[in-house]
């Protein structure tokens, strides 16, 4: 029995390694964040039609919601003139389509088709194909989300100066501790590892709210959207096509996070179904683009599928027990990763206080996989902060 524990003991210092592998990129990020400067643009200005952009919204039985969500759109529409606002009723049993019309929205209604959020925007393109074909952008947002004064701005800027795709500031709006917790994370990756991509002139990941495309861009990749997790589907065809995604910070989305934790477990829940689609329909593009795109890709596409971090994070922990020093090195990567965050949110001390039920965060992941792969809904539209 010792003679065949030594023999693997070699194999299972290289998986332990591997298993710390996301705690030192993120480690090297958190030297990037701290020891680099915002690099100064360099893209060439394009010239613009100046037709506006067209705010695209996906909406499932959001009534109640989708009326203040367009109201609160309307008032923003002036910081890009001649932009417009679409909201596509995806078979919707409520007054949703209504209420957007009430509020002067221009509304779209899908009674069959294909589902999900990526099969929405497909549909849109291809239905309305003249109404954002003139336009210098198609911003897509949810249906709860709210736009801070000046982002239109920013984001219109950012396309003069060349950008094919842009990812806004997503700020969660938490009232909960679960969801604070996960808006802490979300806060993290954005203000550390993001920043630090844009530092290196490397793409970041899109968030599903707040993404910005020109149009051509996204209706030659939307026919091809199937998962549950469109926003990384888009991550891995961009970057295998060589399209980065510029980040503008200048634009902030107010995001809501799911009141009760039934219902963050269950956004989880559906976002790791999503993950393991993409990682099965797009394993070749994700290899290109590993192969094509440089340390850019790899600090995207490798960190975007070793998720969950709390998940690791608890491998990591038990790892002691057998290769302590290389676990010891990882947790102690991880610990300097969400202690160097304190310095990013505007709240520091809320964080860290925050911080410290960190462990009870890894229950809620380990429900949002039950759902997933044991208890599978059938549910593909959650209701806007629920």
């Amino acid at each position: 029995m010792n003679r065949l524990f030594m023999n693997l003991y070699p194999a299972g210092q290289v998986i332990a390694a591997i298993l710390i592998s996301d705690s030192l990129m993120r480690f090297l990020l958190v030297l990037i964040r701290f020891l680099s400067r915002p690099r100064s643009k360099t893209v060439t200005p394009e010239v613009v039609d100046g037709e506006g952009c067209v705010i695209l919204i996906a909406a499932h039985n959001e009534s109640g919601t989708i009326g203040e969500t367009v109201r609160s759109f309307n008032e923003r529409l002036a910081e890009w003139p001649s932009s417009e606002i679409w909201v596509v009723a995806d078979r919707c049993q409520d007054g949703t389509a209504d209420e957007a019309k009430r509020e002067a929205a221009n509304v779209a209604v899908r009674v069959d088709g294909r589902v999900g959020k990526g099969a929405v925007i497909d549909w849109w393109l291809r239905a309305y194909q003249s109404e954002w074909v003139k336009k210098d952008a198609i911003l897509i947002l949810d249906a709860d989300s709210r736009l801070e004064a000046g982002s239109l701005k920013c984001i219109r800027e950012e396309f003069k100066a060349g950008a094919k795709v842009i990812q806004s500031f997503v700020a969660p709006v938490a009232g909960s501790e679960s969801g604070r917790l996960a808006g802490w994370s979300e806060v993290i990756m954005q203000r550390v590892d993001d920043e630090a991509r844009s530092r290196c002139g490397w793409p970041v990941p899109l968030r599903g709210t707040g993404m910005a495309f020109r149009g051509e861009v996204l209706a030659e990749l939307a026919p091809r959207l199937h998962t549950l997790a469109e926003d990384l589907e888009l991550d891995v065809l961009l970057c295998s096509a060589g399209v980065p995604v510029t980040l503008v910070s200048g634009s902030v989305v107010l995001d809501p996070k799911p009141i009760k934790s039934d219902g963050a477990a269950r956004q989880r829940a559906r976002w790791l179904h999503g993950q393991i689609q993409v990682l099965l329909a797009y394993w070749r593009e994700m290899l290109a683009g590993l192969f094509k795109g440089g340390p850019g890709a790899w600090f995207l596409i490798i960190l975007l599928f070793l998720r969950p971090k709390i998940l690791f994070i608890g491998i990591r922990v038990i790892l002691i027990f057998i290769f302590p020093k290389i676990a010891l090195t990882g947790l102690t990567m991880d610990l300097s990763y969400y202690l160097a965050g304190a310095f990013f949110v505007e709240k520091p001390a809320s964080y860290l206080l925050d911080l410290i039920s960190a462990p009870r965060y890894l229950f809620m992941w380990v429900r949002s996989f039950g759902i997933a792969f044991f208890r599978r809904s059938r549910k593909v539209w959650l209701k806007a902060g629920r």
